[in-house]
């Protein structure tokens, strides 16, 4: 099987250019992945890795984007200062500016400033959540919490336990 290709692209979402990396399987994709990243990472990340490559040769489109004002997003201003929760609709203008779909959301640390208030206001754009150490969580409470209505990560069809994860590290799902 030929390594699927990854693209790279730009996408004005709320006036800010955002880059970001794309590669999709040979059929109809099951589902859409939105790979989110940390404060020290971008999309590149994900492809030195090669989580979008090996998405993508199991069947899902992978998209990977870089947050304002990190990677190749650096111009694009970030719609929150760092630490505090970005408003929900710059998550959802991203989704629907890429046609995500209802998507599984890969979101480690400093993307949860931009996935939990996501997640919590627009639940039915998500498959599955996948948070890594997110940060903001203690800017919610638990009722808020006790309100989200998404599946844990096993929409990729992987069953091990979260430890299990962590020790082999974000690129093996099976």
């Amino acid at each position: 099987m030929a390594t699927p290709a990854v693209t790279e692209s730009t996408v004005t979402v709320q006036g800010q250019t955002l880059f970001y990396r794309q590669a999709e399987p040979a059929q109809v994709p099951k589902l859409t992945v939105l790979l989110l990243h940390g404060i020290r990472f971008s999309s590149e990340t994900w492809l030195q890795v090669g989580t979008l490559a090996t998405l993508a040769e199991n069947g899902y489109r992978a998209v990977a984007i870089d947050l304002p004002g990190l990677g190749r997003s650096k111009d694009a201003v970030a719609p929150a200062p760092v630490g505090q929760p970005a408003p929900a609709a710059f998550l959802k203008a991203v989704s629907e500016a890429l046609c995500l779909g209802p998507a599984v959301v890969i979101s480690p640390s400093l993307s949860g400033m931009y996935s939990l208030p996501f997640l919590l206001e627009h639940s039915q754009l998500f498959k599955a959540y996948v948070p890594v150490a997110p940060i903001c969580t203690e800017k919610f409470t638990a009722k808020q919490y006790a309100q989200i209505k998404v599946r844990p990560g096993r929409a990729l069809g992987w069953s091990g336990s979260w430890e299990g994860m962590v020790k082999r590290g974000p690129c093996h799902w099976g």
